[in-house]
C-alpha cells in the first residue's frame, strides 16, 4: 500500500516558500495584485515540488519538503522590486531511501516533466483559442515560465535536478533539456520574441 502523506512541519514549509515564490511573481508587477499571474508562477513550483514528493514515496521512499535557510534568503532578495534577477529556490523535497540510480533519476526527471507538461498545456489552449482570435497573453506566460522552471533545473550541476538525471541517462538528460529550450523558444516568439531578440544581441 502507498501512503502519499503530509506532515505538519511540511505543509508550514510549503506554505512559507509559496508565501516566498508569491513575493517574487508580485515583485514583477510591483507588488500589484495579479491573480492569474500568480496561479501560474505558484503552480510550477508546487507541482514540480510534488512530482518528487509522490514519485519518491510511490518507491516507499521517505520525502518531505523542507525550507532551505541560504536559498529562501536569495529568493526572498530576489521578491524586491528592484532586483533584478529573480533567483526561485527556497526549498527542495528531502528524500531518504534505499534509491536505484534509475529510480533516483526518475524522481529528478518527474519535477521538469510536470513543468513541460503543464507548458504544453498552455500552449496547446493559446492554439486553440488563437484560432477563434480569443487567446489571452497570459497563457503564453505559462508556456514561458513552465519552460524556463523545466530549462533551470535542468542545469546538471548545483544540485539541481539535471545533474542526477545526467548522471543517470545522458540521453533523456538531452531530450528533456531540448523540450524546455523548445517550450520556452516558442512561448517567447508567440509573445513577440523579447528574450530572443535579447539573446541575438550577442550571436
Amino acid at each position: 500500500m502507498i501512503y502519499l502523506r503530509f506532515s505538519k512541519v511540511e505543509i508550514l514549509h510549503l506554505v512559507i516558500a509559496t508565501a516566498l515564490v508569491a513575493a517574487v511573481g508580485m515583485s514583477l508587477y510591483r507588488f500589484q495584485f495579479r491573480w492569474d499571474f500568480l496561479a501560474i508562477f505558484i503552480s510550477a513550483f508546487i507541482i514540480h515540488e510534488l512530482g518528487h514528493k509522490f514519485l519518491a514515496q510511490f518507491y516507499r521512499a521517505w520525502a518531505e519538503f523542507r525550507v532551505l535557510f541560504y536559498g529562501a534568503v536569495i529568493t526572498a532578495i530576489s521578491a524586491l522590486p528592484f532586483f533584478p534577477f529573480k533567483f526561485i529556490a527556497p526549498g527542495a523535497v528531502m528524500i531518504s531511501g534505499n534509491l536505484s540510480v534509475a529510480r533516483s533519476g526518475r524522481v529528478s526527471l518527474i519535477g521538469p516533466l510536470t513543468n513541460l507538461a503543464m507548458g504544453l498545456g498552455f500552449l496547446c489552449v493559446y492554439l486553440v483559442l488563437a484560432a477563434v482570435d480569443s487567446a489571452s497573453p497570459i497563457l503564453l506566460v505559462g508556456v514561458r515560465f513552465n519552460g524556463f522552471i523545466a530549462f533551470f533545473n535542468m542545469i546538471p550541476f548545483m544540485g539541481l535536478d539535471g545533474q542526477k538525471i545526467f548522471g543517470w541517462n545522458k540521453i533523456v538528460w538531452v531530450l528533456t533539456m531540448a523540450g524546455a529550450i523548445g517550450l520556452f523558444i516558442g512561448g517567447d516568439l508567440l509573445s513577440g520574441g523579447a528574450a530572443t531578440g535579447f539573446l541575438r544581441r550577442f550571436f
